[in-house]
């Protein structure tokens, strides 16, 4: 299928870009002690650029040392001028052009501050400290342009500094850069815009990131204002708008790295409503990971360009697989946030990763061929086990996958079960189906035993069976109307009444949802921690979104102790370590603590005793999550 509006060219000021399709700046953990690049990060945007992005913005570039956390860029000498230069080179060298994001970050960086670090916000700075910020940024911009990049973009969204001096409930002040009227709100920044703009080549664009809207604030920039602040921009030097949305004050934080729960286009409503009334070109942001949804957007003038973030992260060659008419060949982001955002906030995470493409941010490592192809039994065809063969098969090696059930696919089958999650089954579709355009025979209905890896005498053996349901050690848990989330998401019992959930992690959230949507009104979710552990940040407030109030109950710190005809005893914990024994009545229980690793002692044992190397991964060798299982795969895949 052809999409000539996205991959039309587009000039802003003296720039022309080859296609609409951008890739947002996203934090990518990949600094290097807060000052230096290394390979990772060239590779990661050289990658992107190979892929036929028509425009990479490189991550937010502090302009001060005062907000300079440590997963930061900096652009604030000569030395980060230098550094940033590595990546422009290595995003021009294949084929791309190269913006970078100019930042303060307000109070939002205060979480990942150390001792050099000082918080600023509109309520704490002088008069004079602002000139000073605002001759920061054009000094950025100068480095910037030293540095080589085509194009500059000023961060104003998701409650950084220039959103906090407009945003009229968190700015305080009651000078000109107070919230006494929309012009004083807007000063700082439209100060900023010109200070940049005296510190760039004439020909040289200007784009600037707000959001579309402003919201879950107790007050907010209206639409009519935006608008005006736009057209305000565009006098002061703006040639493009990046409209993205979310605030790190609110529910709203959801909106800026959108999960699954939302629609691919959900702003899009948004950003058309403010195009009406400006005159510079608009970038569309939300969660468009597929080309014909972008195409059909630009041909329909709610937006002129589109910013493809997670969807170039999940598959850097997005853009020349969709030019050239492979849309099905997309691996498409299935928006899980358990790479791209979780992964951030993790402290021990060195950079962010995805579920889908394991790769990411290890672009520079490449695939090296095999010195000696192998014939690899991969045991087990859930995500990890087809992933595995397919990187096997990419450095040369001759995998077959075996998998017992009559379907490949796994637990992401059971996973597209639950509300909303239907990309996770599509996802694990669409690994099998690739796995069969390369030529990966996969043996269903095929238990492996050790008798059969004795007759088949493989290379390498690959142990990815996964789990299985582990029914927890309660006093009358066979009891009547006891049953298990995986039978209910699989349609093989159904839950009545007052419904019980014993488990709040992600299955048990999921399976909440998953009888709300069927009809069910009184669910409740227990667990002796805390309703929605391991959903990942973003997921859990969703389950505030979605089903606020009482539509979903939670009992957190409620440890059941035993069942008893249609009622459980649990010991509760209150907020203040009190732990005092209660009763509740229930229809249904549901059962839903967690999956054990399936018992592989036997197949580890025959390939020790035949002496032919294996791996075990994902759920077999730990329970976690899909990114887990992914991350082994290409571990294993390039280690064979």
């Amino acid at each position: 299928m052809s999409y000539d509006a996205l991959f039309s060219p587009i000039k802003l000021r003296g720039l022309e870009l080859k296609n609409r399709v951008v890739l947002p700046g996203m934090n990518t953990k990949m600094a290097k002690n807060k000052h230096d690049v290394a390979e990772d990060l060239t590779g990661y945007h050289g990658a992107i650029a190979a892929g036929g992005c028509g425009l990479n913005i490189v991550e937010i570039a502090t302009i001060c040392p005062e907000c300079h956390a440590y997963l930061y860029l900096g652009l604030y000498n000569e030395h980060h001028r230098d550094e940033l230069k590595k990546i422009v080179d290595a995003i021009h060298e294949n084929g791309g052009k190269a913006a970078v994001q100019i930042w303060h970050g307000g109070f939002v960086p205060q979480e990942f501050f150390d001792k050099t670090n000082k918080l600023e916000t509109p309520d704490n700075l002088t008069v004079e400290r602002i000139h000073e910020i605002i001759k920061q940024y054009g000094q950025a911009a100068k480095f910037a342009v030293e540095a080589g990049f085509d194009a500059l973009e000023f961060h104003g969204a998701h409650t950084y500094l220039p959103h906090e001096f407009m945003n009229p409930s968190l700015n305080q002040r009651t000078d000109e850069y107070g919230n006494q009227s929309l012009e004083n709100r807007c000063r700082f920044s439209l100060e900023v815009i010109r200070e940049m703009r005296a510190n760039m080549p004439d020909d040289m664009p200007l784009i600037m990131r707000i959001d579309a809207i402003d919201e879950m604030l107790p007050k907010v920039t209206t639409v009519e204002e935006t608008i005006q602040f736009i057209n305000w921009a565009e006098e002061a030097g703006v040639d493009a708008m990046d409209l993205s949305r979310g605030n790190a004050r609110s529910l709203a934080t959801v909106y800026e790295v959108p999960p699954y729960n939302l629609e691919p286009g959900f702003n899009m409503d948004n950003i058309a409503a403010i195009k009406k009334g400006i005159h510079i070109p608009v970038i569309g942001v939300g969660r468009v990971n597929m080309p014909g949804l972008a195409d059909e957007l630009i041909r329909e003038g709610k937006i002129d360009m589109i910013a493809v973030g997670r969807g170039q992260l999940a598959d850097p060659q997005w853009c020349n697989k969709a030019k050239e008419g492979r849309e099905e060949d997309i691996r498409r982001c299935i928006g899980c946030t358990e790479g791209c955002y979780d992964k951030v906030i993790d402290p021990n995470a060195k950079h962010i990763t995805c579920t889908r493409n394991p790769m990411l941010c290890l672009e520079y490592k490449g695939l090296p061929k095999a010195e000696t192809p192998k014939n690899v039994m991969v045991i087990g065809g859930g995500i990890g086990g087809l992933v595995t063969a397919e990187f096997l098969k990419a450095r040369g090696h001759n995998p077959t996958i075996y998998e017992a059930a009559e379907n490949p696919g796994g637990r992401f089958v059971l996973a597209g079960k639950a509300p909303k999650k239907q990309e996770f089954a599509a996802a694990v579709e669409w690994e099998i189906e690739q796995c069969r355009k390369k030529g990966i025979e996969i043996k269903t209905g095929t238990k492996v035993t050790p008798e059969l890896i004795e007759e088949v005498k493989p290379d390498h053996v690959i142990i990815a069976t996964g789990s299985e349901y582990v029914k927890p050690d309660i006093p009358g848990i066979d009891g009547a109307d006891v049953v298990s989330a995986e039978d209910i998401l699989t349609d093989k019992a159904e839950a009545k009444g007052e419904v019980l959930i014993l488990g709040g992690g992600l299955i048990g959230c999921e399976t909440a949802q998953y009888l709300i949507n069927k009809g069910v009104k009184d669910v409740r979710i227990m667990d002796k921690k805390r309703v929605g552990n391991k959903m990942g940040m973003l997921r859990t407030m969703f389950l505030d979104i979605e089903y606020p109030g009482k539509t979903i109950q939670k009992s957190n710190r409620s440890n059941i102790t035993s069942i008893g005809d249609h009622e459980i005893t649990y010991k509760f914990t209150d907020k203040f370590k009190k732990t005092s024994e209660k009763t509740r009545h229930f229809d249904t229980l549901v059962i839903s603590v967690g999956t054990t690793s399936r018992k592989t002692e036997d197949l580890k044992a025959k390939c020790e005793e035949l002496g032919i190397a294996y791996d075990v991964i994902g759920d077999a060798k730990k329970v976690g999550m899909g990114i887990d299982a992914t991350a082994d795969a290409y571990a294993v895949g390039m280690s064979v």
